[in-house]
């Protein structure tokens, strides 16, 4: 039930980041197992990018934001950090994925990865709230273990 919905609140989450501009020009995903999985992956890294981003801003001043605000998006990149390998089902290289064929070939090690974001974004929520101005300087260690798991997993994108 939980993993239901998960992938429906993930597919929700899609949807909505079209419906509100924030989709491609790219072709519609396929109604299969596979293609639900891409879309909610999808929606997860689109998720962590955007709450990834925000606490970057925050941290260099560019982003009006309290202790308070940060707080919450480091525990948000925590819980969708901990989501990931759920988009990672077998034969889900669908059309559009930019996941390597090591995600499946490696997935323990891909499925750490994922942990490691999580347990970096958590440590950044937990030293926030002790001393805010402190934790903004781990706000790269948390970006620096979303580069962790794409470049041995995630096809670079053509410019």
């Amino acid at each position: 039930m939980k993993k239901l919905v998960t992938t429906l609140l993930g597919v929700s989450l899609v949807s909505l980041l079209a419906a509100c501009g924030g989709g491609t020009a790219e072709a519609p995903v396929d109604d299969t197992p596979e293609g639900a999985a891409f879309q909610y992956r999808r929606a997860v890294m689109q998720s962590i990018a955007y709450k990834v981003g925000q606490i970057r801003g925050i941290a260099d001043g560019s982003i009006p934001g309290d202790q308070a605000t940060f707080v919450k998006h480091a525990n948000d990149v925590a819980a969708l950090g901990s989501m990931i390998p759920e988009g990672f089902i077998p034969n889900s290289a669908v059309a559009g994925s930019a996941a390597l064929p090591e995600v499946w070939t490696n997935m323990p090690d891909f499925q750490a990865k994922a942990m490691e974001l999580a347990t970096a974004a958590q440590a950044l929520a937990v030293a926030a709230q002790g001393n805010f101005e402190g934790a903004k300087g781990m706000v790269q260690s948390v970006g620096g273990t979303c580069g962790n798991c794409h470049r041995p997993y995630r096809r670079r994108q053509e410019e």
